[in-house]
């Protein structure tokens, strides 16, 4: 009988060993082995109790999620984020351009293009942030990333446009193209933390002259001056050719209301004016519209 307890006794301690190292086997492989990534992969944990987890999965990282052995109860998704090398062409014309070109010959040009490479990645530490807020998931990187680059090219369009008021820069600029590179990489850093801006690299810069844009710029506000200043003494002779006619019209009028009252003055004035010497001004009479 006590053989057969020592062995009940052994075989219940087996039994118990085995389900604790089956236990200790499931948070094993619910806990670790599931969210051991590869290299270049991160993830981000979704639990139906807590959510987001906002600690990113690194790759080849020890981590227990005892979540994990609820069934159905976690996920995770998948990034792969390595460094992605967009190509961007951003364009525009100077200010007033085509106005300025009229005073010029053979009508010169005056838009620019820059054609530039960049090199960029998500940050890992961000990926909580995007899925939280911008709704990122692995199944839709692709077409995030799409929209990102559009965002960008826009940027740079934005950019470009706003310094050409600055003459100075873009004469800068079409001597030193990395200028504009330190410039749009600050923008952009400052405006997307979420991502790591790694290389910036020109391909194709087109620039006009900008010696002759100042040029028809300084000739056209010449031309302006000049219509300016015709205008104005036009109006200045108008005015005192206005303000000496209403000066005879209201002495005409005087003069008429005195020959109403005093008729034989206008015998008067035919004598005096006979010898050549006018008593009432001459006047230039508005034409009359039909």
């Amino acid at each position: 009988m006590k053989k057969r307890s020592r062995v009940l006794i052994r075989i219940k301690r087996t039994i118990i060993t085995l389900i604790i190292l089956a236990a200790l086997g499931a948070v094993f492989y619910f806990g670790y082995y599931q969210f051991q990534l590869p290299a270049d992969q991160y993830g981000v944990i979704f639990t139906k109790l807590n959510g987001w987890d906002p600690a990113v999965v690194e790759p080849s990282s020890f981590r227990i999620e005892l979540e994990g052995l609820i069934p159905l109860n976690l996920r995770m998704e998948k990034f792969v984020l390595v460094p992605v090398t967009k190509r961007i062409s951003a364009s525009g014309t100077l200010p007033s351009s085509e106005i300025y070109s009229m005073y010029l010959e053979n009508n010169p040009d005056f838009s620019f293009s820059y054609v530039f490479d960049i090199t960029y990645t998500v940050k890992p530490s961000s990926l909580p942030f995007l899925i939280t807020e911008e709704f990122l998931r692995s199944d839709t990187y692709s077409d995030w990333l799409i929209d990102f680059e559009s965002v960008l090219t826009a940027d740079a369009s934005s950019l470009l446009q706003k310094k050409a008021d600055d003459e100075e820069y873009l004469k800068k600029i079409s001597y030193n193209y990395h200028l504009m590179e330190k410039d749009l990489l600050n923008v952009l850093a400052a405006e997307y933390d979420f991502i790591d801006f790694v290389r910036f690299t020109p391909v194709e810069v087109t620039f006009p002259d900008m010696s002759l844009y100042a040029e028809g710029k300084r000739q056209y506000f010449e031309m302006e001056k000049y219509h300016n200043d015709v205008q104005q003494s036009a109006l200045k002779e108008t005015s005192r050719r206005m303000i000496e006619e209403s000066a005879k019209i209201e002495l005409l009028e005087k003069y008429g209301a005195l020959f109403t009252k005093y008729p034989q003055l206008i015998n008067y004035y035919a004598i005096y004016s006979s010898d050549g010497k006018k008593l009432l001004p001459s006047i230039e009479l508005p034409e009359l519209e039909n």
